[in-house]
């Protein structure tokens, strides 16, 4: 037994000597193991980590256009216009000369008084100056006269000077003897209600 223990040792020794290089030194031999690839696999029912991109759409305010005012929204004029469409005057507030009269009302030169923006815009249409002196214009290219009975106790505004503080409030027959001392036509405001001249107001002009 004893004699086998030390054969077997002398074999060892044998072995690593025969091992070992020319220079003494043991050769060693590494040997790199692969490991397995790591397969993840995905859980049902469980939520996925990848990040979820939400794109917000940003609706820009609704820009309201303004209305574009035109030369024909310019060209209204004042009271209820001048183009009645017939013969005789509606109700409402017209503007025109007085063309004649007498102690029962007065012959009626209908026409079209602007001002401001709108006589500037007249004046310019009919090849006037524009602005118009004193920022009103009036317009008359129609030569029909509408005769309108007037009632003697009727109110009339009228101014007896150029002084736009002399005004005289009176009734129809007193304003037509004022009427008789002057020699120019005045121009004139006629409320018309239920067909008949309620009131007559001068236009005062510079």
């Amino acid at each position: 037994m004893r004699a086998m223990r030390k054969h077997l040792a002398l074999l060892t020794v044998g072995i690593l000597f025969a091992a070992c290089s020319g220079d003494g030194v043991a050769e060693t031999s590494i040997t790199t193991i692969a490991l397995p690839e790591t397969t993840t696999t995905a859980v049902p029912g469980t939520t996925s980590s990848t990040p979820v991109t939400s794109t917000t759409t940003i609706t820009p305010p609704t820009t309201t256009s303004l209305p574009t005012t035109t030369t024909l929204d310019l060209l209204v004029p004042e009271g209820s216009g001048c183009t009645p469409g017939t013969d005789v005057l509606p109700d409402g507030v017209w503007y025109g000369l007085v063309a004649d009269f007498d102690d029962d009302g007065i012959s009626f030169d209908l026409a079209c008084w602007f001002s401001g923006d709108a006589a500037a815009a007249a004046a310019d249409e009919d090849g006037e100056e524009s602005p118009p002196p004193n920022d009103y214009y009036v317009r008359n290219q129609n030569a029909q006269l509408r005769e309108l009975g007037i009632d003697p106790d009727t109110p009339v505004l009228w101014y007896l000077s150029g002084d736009p503080s002399d005004s005289q409030q009176g009734i129809f027959s007193e304003w037509v003897d004022f009427l008789e001392s002057q020699d120019f036509r005045l121009s004139i405001w006629v409320t018309i209600s239920d067909g008949g001249v309620t009131e007559i107001e001068e236009q005062w002009v510079p």
